[in-house]
């Protein structure tokens, strides 16, 4: 063999391991759990397949978790992870699941709204993979995600998205964005599926109240906002007032002409009253540096404060004080409180009495204070999601 062959073999080989690392990684993510230690007030865990068949033994089957006091009042569905990248979301309905008490009336929680899309990364992003959260007892770790189904699970893109059914053109990815296919499809592609089979839970379960947890970029003008359809901007706007004594809030009503997201289709489709939260995200924006773990949880980025120096966010930022996990998370679950208190005003005859950790908590104590040891708790109460 001469020089020239042994060197592509030792190139070969050495791809060959890089690859084998590579693959590894992405496997592992594929196919990580997370663990969650639910509270006292857990009744039962059904699969989002209960609601539309063809999903069982999918990426886009996710567990829906039931807190039913078995006493009269409202019915609430709160979940996160509908674009995983943004990770405060499936983290406060993590911090929901696991305190919870619940005195009368139901909440349904979804951690995972689109499942497929929280088992890859994002392609030429370089996010971390995971989110290390510490507690006294050790780390709790979680997921990050892309914001689209994953690929490997629905593929090939279009060349353009038409919207089902307003036939609205949309982007060509979007056709695998979780909050832009509703009201979904049946016999559609996965991701319309995931959204008929929630459409179908929210109908057939009559929930009450929807809250959808996001997040978005500092540079956007719809950042630490409601977003609610006709119906609930009533409800959003007095919730958003009532949040200013803990964090400034905004609220904004649905627009009728962008379709596929939950705040509109959602609302036009079901009887429940749907309300989308966006708390801000400091990594999200083009202007960052490097994407980091200890950027998704700190929240500091130098450019992110030049960027503010020259007026250009949405929303207050100060690298001394900046928009930390805890702070996030803290705004979403104030942000459900306030939204399940104006609600108890409005219809007091479907009140529900509940309690979970606010923003003033979160800030106060740290979110790790909140996760609970999966050793220590009893094994019935704990699940890998």
């Amino acid at each position: 063999m001469n020089g020239s062959n042994i060197r592509k073999l030792i190139m070969l080989l050495a791809f060959l391991v890089i690859a084998g690392f590579a693959a590894a990684e992405f496997l592992d993510l594929r196919h990580y759990k997370e663990t969650v230690v639910v509270s006292e007030a857990f009744t039962e865990k059904r699969m989002l397949s209960e609601w539309l068949p063809n999903l069982k033994n999918t990426w886009g089957d996710t567990p829906v978790y039931f807190y039913d006091s078995g006493k009269p009042g409202a019915t609430v569905l709160i979940y996160g992870g509908a674009h995983p990248y943004e990770p405060a979301g499936s983290l406060a309905v993590y911090v929901i699941m696991e305190n919870l008490k619940l005195n009368n009336g139901r909440v349904i929680l979804v951690p995972r709204a689109d499942m497929s899309a929280s088992t890859q990364g994002i392609v030429g992003h370089a996010y971390p993979q995971y989110l290390h959260i510490p507690t006294s007892w050790g780390q709790k770790v979680y997921r990050i995600g892309d914001r689209e189904t994953a690929p490997l699970d629905q593929w090939p893109d279009p060349f353009t998205y038409v919207h089902y059914p307003s036939g609205q053109n949309l982007a060509y990815q979007d056709l695998r964005n979780f909050n832009r296919t509703f009201p979904g499809r049946p016999n559609g592609t996965l991701t319309e599926r995931m959204s008929y089979a929630f459409m179908e839970l929210i109908r057939n379960e009559k929930v009450d109240l929807t809250i959808d947890f996001h997040e978005a970029s500092l540079m956007y003008p719809v950042v630490d906002t409601y977003v609610a359809h006709q119906r609930a901007e009533d409800l959003a706007f007095m919730a958003a007032m009532l949040c200013q004594a803990e964090m400034p809030m905004r609220s904004e009503v649905s627009p009728k002409n962008l379709r596929g997201l939950t705040h509109r289709e959602v609302g036009d489709y079901s009887e429940t009253l749907c309300v989308l939260v966006e708390t801000a995200e400091p990594f999200i924006d083009r202007v960052v540096g490097r994407v980091t773990e200890q950027l998704m949880i700190d929240g500091k980025d130098e450019f992110l404060q030049r960027a503010a120096e020259k007026g250009l966010l949405y929303t207050d930022y100060d690298i001394n004080n900046a928009q930390t996990i805890d702070t996030r998370v803290g705004r979403l679950l104030t942000s459900a409180i306030e939204l399940i208190n104006v609600f108890n005003m409005m219809y007091p005859d479907r009140a529900i009495d509940l309690w979970f950790p606010r923003y003033t908590d979160i800030i106060t104590n740290g979110m790790g204070y909140y996760l609970h040891n999966p050793d220590e708790a009893v094994p019935s109460r704990v699940f890998l999601n």
